[in-house]
């Protein structure tokens, strides 16, 4: 049989030609792929992205931020507003030139140096600059005449404080983009900031911003405004008082706290040093803190309160039991304790009259670490009071676990124990009002959108310190104090008056002894004794020739006697104002007052002022000071006479303006014409000015210091002994 012969398998063989084609096709293949993912990207996952960047191509976001809250006192009187004012922008895509040309023809309008207004614009990666924010209304023109493309003048407003250094420490301030950093402004900035909206305008082919055709608005919302506790015009009281107590008695600081003791309302708080709030950072970081709530100190006799409460509540001693006390030498562990005059046998009544330091370590050895310890926490020492303001201080007490064998001794009169002025009110406001230990209120409350007043919640009460036969056993022994003992300075005829002095020695930096030379007089009070309305808290950092507590208790009193008096006006107006309305018209009885002098003031406070007294008012012209009234101040006028009113505004100037003539002018008349100039008064004396620095005609700027002396007595101060190291003092 024939064999077949294998059949040949045929080879397909690619040509070259072939595998170009193919490699040309996946090449092709891939890159079209690859556009394909590229453009899903980009329309899908970074849509957004390339939205936004299109949309800068033809549209200008402007932020346009919410008007602050303005800020009352518990009158209604303004403390903060919102002034009108400029801000510069610049959309850097319009610019036809370089920073260095545009910082060149800015810097001398806005006052600013070229190379920090050339690195400001360079320095924003975005389109959009802010070259300067919330300056004068009057620039705003000179920056338009300039005619730069993209420079942008915006409509602003921006915080002042019309009463400059008035309520500074309790006000705060704000930054140059109106939040705030200190005081109300930092405590309420959630308050009072409201919501920013902002404004997106159309670019024309150019890239040019068109203001007209306005793409999107959201309108901001404004904040809210809050009314302080505070009283305008005893916070004024007690910030002149104490700076004239200041320059008596050459205190390097000190503070005053008013306090209504029977809701804890502060009515008034006020430190030495101040500054002006307009210009925060002209003053030192020191000199804008407010001492009253983050300072602390050693009290001195004033603490005694905390050593007889808890004598009295533990029923240790009657106000009548007698206490030797060592003819005023007391040896104590090794140590010896003195009194300021030598005693034999004191009832526990006259121990507090005459602050003998040796009767109540005594009896506070009786008493007990523990109980001691107890009666100091009660009152709230060695925890914060709870203020609505930053920065409050807890104070430093130590447990009984690490006192030494001096620690109670000294403690019982004010050493070895740090607080803070506020604490010390407190305390204080716990035994006038009967026992209870109250959270102070800074916030009265807050305005809502219909201009209605919220009020804030009622004050805490956070606990009961002492029983309230303990707080009237007390007052009573305070108002001896006053009537016959170391507080004698402060008494007022016709007024009953609770309170203790105190001098302290300050303790050393290394905390090894006390100074020689440094001391803190303090001075607490309330009245009228049987009910309370005001605790008036005074503290001096006073020389070893004012170190003692009855220069404190002296300001006391002529703080005391100013509220007084201003509540005695007060209620005389509205008396016959109410008297004046419930008679027939017929037989109206005419009752006369004396018109004020209301030059300068505000015509917003003077017309409450006019209305309470009758007066009809006819105002002409525009503004919000009053430049003349048709009475003349002084005259007697009646409820229906009419008194005709010229108002004008005051215009700030970014130049300098001529110092006004001062001299001969009462305190209040310099003190208005200085406010009108927006010049910083700095008062030594009482009644007319007979010197003032600069002289009248000197050019000076808004801002500028002006020292006024004003015609008063000169106060000697007795030069007094100083005594030995860790001695108390009253």
């Amino acid at each position: 049989m024939a064999r077949k012969k294998p059949t040949k398998k045929k080879v397909f063989r690619t040509s070259e030609a072939e595998v170009r084609i193919y490699a040309a096709a996946f090449f092709i293949l891939t890159f079209a792929a690859i556009i394909v993912v590229r453009l899903l990207f980009i329309q899908v996952w970074e849509k957004r992205k390339y939205g936004q960047m299109a949309d800068k191509q033809y549209v200008l976001e402007i932020p346009v931020e919410a008007q602050r809250g303005l800020i009352y006192d518990r009158n209604m009187e303004y403390l903060v507003l919102n002034e009108p004012c400029v801000s510069i922008g610049l959309d850097k895509r319009q610019m036809q030139g370089t920073a260095r040309d545009y910082a060149r023809k800015l810097s001398n309008v806005l006052h600013i140096s070229q190379n920090r207004l050339q690195a400001r614009i360079n320095s924003v990666k975005g389109n959009f600059v802010w070259l300067q924010r919330r300056i004068d209304v009057e620039i705003g023109p000179k920056v338009a005449s300039l005619n730069l493309p993209g420079v942008l003048v915006e409509r602003d407003t921006r915080r002042i404080y019309p009463h400059q250094e008035i309520a500074s420490h309790l006000l705060g301030f704000t930054d140059p983009d109106n939040n705030g950093l200190e005081g109300g402004e930092l405590q309420f900035n959630d308050l009072l900031k409201g919501e920013s909206g902002h404004v997106i305008i159309q670019r024309d082919g150019r890239g040019r911003a068109v203001p007209e055709n306005v793409v999107e608005q959201v309108v901001p919302r404004d904040g809210k405004s809050i009314v302080l506790t505070i009283d305008y015009i005893i916070q004024t009281i007690a910030t002149e008082e104490l700076r004239n107590a200041a320059r008596d008695f050459n205190a390097r600081k000190g503070a005053v706290i008013v306090v209504n003791p029977q809701s804890g309302e502060i009515l008034a708080m006020a430190n030495v040093p101040s500054y002006n709030p307009n210009a925060p950072t002209d003053y030192p970081v020191s000199l804008r803190r407010n001492k009253v709530v983050t300072d602390v100190f050693e009290p001195g006799s004033t603490f005694k309160i905390v050593s007889f409460s808890a004598i009295l509540e533990n029923h240790l001693r009657n106000i009548e039991d007698l206490v030797f006390c060592e003819n005023g030498l007391y040896r104590d562990n090794g140590r010896t304790i003195r009194d300021v005059k030598g005693y034999s046998w004191l009832t526990v009544a006259d121990v507090l009259k005459n602050s003998s330091n040796i009767g109540t370590a005594k009896m506070a050895a009786e008493l007990g670490g523990e109980k001691f310890y107890q009666a100091v926490q009660a009152f709230g020492f060695g925890e914060r009071t709870g203020i609505e303001l930053p920065g409050e201080t807890s104070g430093l007490v130590n447990p009984p676990a690490a006192w030494s064998e001096f620690s109670l001794a000294s403690m019982s009169f004010g050493q070895e124990i740090s607080v803070s002025a506020l604490q010390l009110a407190m305390a204080y406001a716990a035994i006038a009002n009967g026992g209870q230990l109250l959270k102070p209120k800074i916030l009265y409350g807050v305005v809502d959108e219909n201009g209605e007043l919220d009020p804030a919640p009622k004050t805490e009460i956070m606990r009961q310190a002492i029983s309230a036969k303990t707080a009237k056993t007390l007052t009573n022994l305070l108002v001896n104090v006053v009537e016959a003992g170391t507080g004698q300075p402060a008494k007022i005829e016709g007024l009953r008056i609770a309170g203790k002095t105190g001098t302290a020695q300050k303790a050393l930096p290394n905390g090894r002894g006390y100074s020689e030379n440094e001391f803190v007089s303090n001075f607490a009070g309330f009245f009228p004794a049987e009910q309370p309305k005001y605790l008036i808290y005074v503290t001096l950092d006073t020389d070893n020739k004012n170190q003692w507590g009855k220069y404190a208790a002296a300001t006391f009193k002529r703080i005391a006697e100013r509220i007084r008096v201003q509540e005695e006006r007060l209620l005389l107006r509205v008396t016959q104002a109410e008297n004046n309305q419930k008679m027939n018209p017929a037989t109206k009885e005419i009752y006369n007052f004396v018109m004020p002098n209301l030059v300068d003031r505000k015509f917003a406070s003077s017309k409450n002022v006019l209305e309470e007294m009758g007066l009809q008012i006819e105002k002409s012209g525009s503004g919000e000071f009053i430049q003349s009234q048709s009475i003349e101040p002084g005259k007697l006028v009646s409820a229906g006479d009419v008194v005709k009113i010229e108002l004008f505004e005051v215009k700030k100037s970014d130049g300098q303006i001529p110092m006004p003539s001062l001299i001969g002018l009462s305190l209040r008349e310099a003190l208005g014409q200085l406010a009108l100039h927006s010049l910083e008064p700095v008062v030594y004396g009482r009644g007319q000015v007979k010197s003032q620095k600069p002289s009248p005609g000197s050019l000076v700027r808004a801002g500028t210091r002006c020292v006024i002396e004003c015609d008063e007595p000169n106060l000697r101060s007795p030069v007094l002994p100083t005594s030995s190291v860790g001695s108390g003092y009253d």
